[in-house]
């Protein structure tokens, strides 16, 4: 089978994106129809599976074809419409699942990005080449090359990763926690949660760890940076300690899922001293937490300019302070 020729895509017009899961090897067509109704191709992939996907069910190696091509092809599928011709319908087995395991929350993140509509497969087309390119698979272990020669299309930016920095304070009189963002462009958004129960402080640490990572959840932001002056907490996250303690079993797998939803996570341990913003937001919650009235708090800043005194006044402002200190001095001796 020759393949077909590379037309680039016309802006406006949705893309056709073949997929095929063979039992070790997949194959991805993307294309177009030009103004005659047919289809020309504008990219097509095939790649073997790795030894630990092979155990997939076939639902989901059609999921993860789709999830791999989204990855390659990121930059054709972000400004067109994408109508997904497939043999089944990945896009409902991810969605209409009532509780999404780790994997399945990774993958359904990563489609929510993208505005795909899913076609039965009625017709053959384009599905014939990608069930040849299926078969006949490119091996895992080569590069894919993404030079084109003598074009210039496309400029990719590599966004660098958001970064969450979590404190969690505790004491008798109030817990809170502290969350900061810096995100790519450097922007600081700061959060501070005042604790309605007091608890250890790991458990609190731990509840700061899970109300940023909720956030980016949220935010739909994936690649992250976490850092954290709590070494018990990251270090049993990262599997380099045990969880001995009961009560903060139910946290660390809550946050592990968590991490796992988002899938492209760094996480860090760093000094207290690294960490001064949460810190300072995590007090200020656990403060505020003494209280059961709302309370307002006010951030200024100001320069202090000394008043300028002639003789006179000089003169007053001296036995009035003259005054003060013999009265202070009178009540101490009392």
């Amino acid at each position: 089978m020759k393949p077909p020729v590379l037309v680039a895509p016309v802006s406006g017009r949705p893309l056709i994106f073949y997929v095929a899961a063979h039992e070790r090897s997949v194959g991805i067509l993307l294309a177009k129809k030009n103004n005659e109704g047919k289809e020309n191709a504008l990219y097509y992939l095939s790649r073997m599976m790795t030894p630990n996907k092979l155990k997939y069910s076939p639902i989901e190696k059609l999921c993860l074809t789709l999830i791999f091509s989204i990855q390659k092809l990121k930059h054709y599928l972000q400004s067109h419409i994408i109508h997904l011709v497939s043999k089944a319908n990945p896009l409902k087995y991810v969605m209409a699942k009532p509780v999404l395991s780790d994997r399945l929350a990774r993958w359904y993140l990563q489609l929510q990005q993208f505005e795909i509509t899913y076609i039965p497969q009625k017709v053959v087309k384009g599905q014939v080449l990608v069930d040849f390119l299926a078969d006949h698979p490119m091996p895992a272990e080569w590069e894919l090359s993404n030079d084109l020669l003598d074009e210039d299309a496309l400029v990719i930016e590599v966004t660098p990763p958001w970064k969450i920095y979590f404190d969690g304070v505790s004491h008798k009189e109030g817990a809170g926690a502290g969350v900061v963002f810096v995100t790519s462009e450097g922007e600081i958004l700061s959060y501070s949660f005042t604790m309605t129960q007091n608890c250890s402080n790991n458990i609190e640490e731990y509840q700061a760890l899970i109300l940023g990572l909720e956030i980016a959840v949220d935010a739909k932001q994936l690649p992250l940076k976490v850092y954290g002056d709590s070494q018990p907490v990251v270090n049993q996250l990262l599997g380099l300690y045990e969880v001995k303690k009961p009560e903060l079993l139910p946290y660390h797998n809550y946050a592990k899922r968590l991490l796992g939803w988002l899938g492209d996570v760094e996480l860090e341990h760093l000094l207290r001293k690294d960490n001064k913003q949460g810190d300072a937001l995590a007090k200020l919650a656990s403060t505020l937490s003494m209280t059961d009235k709302e309370a307002r708090i006010p951030i200024c800043k100001s320069w202090v300019i000394p008043p300028i005194f002639s003789g006179d006044e000089d003169d007053t402002f001296q036995e009035e302070k003259n005054h003060v200190t013999g009265v202070f001095e009178m009540e101490e001796e009392n």
